[in-house]
């Protein structure tokens, strides 16, 4: 991922979660139903730089960002309904 250097990272993360969420609700109004409030994506963030990170800290990012270890993320029961690619979004 590349972007101008005027743009902070903080930015970027917000433009892509609030691009994605936007495409998504309009291209599957019926959604906007299940997460009540229309928020697809979580407050939180996190990122690192390439190589410096592995999927074992990614994992753990997302088990502590989920509160309760049983709780199931709204992202993720969206994808496990119907198996989707990214050229869907």
């Amino acid at each position: 991922l590349e972007f101008h250097p005027s743009n902070s990272l903080s930015e970027v993360i917000q433009y892509l979660k609030g691009g994605s969420s936007y495409r998504l609700f309009k291209l599957h109004p019926d959604l906007k139903k299940q997460y009540w409030g229309g928020s697809l994506w979580s407050n939180g963030k996190f990122y690192r730089s390439v190589g410096n990170v592995t999927a074992d800290t990614i994992k753990h990012y997302i088990k502590e960002s989920q509160g309760k270890p049983s709780e199931e993320s709204r992202l993720h029961r969206f994808m496990r309904s119907e198996q989707r690619r990214l050229d869907d979004f």
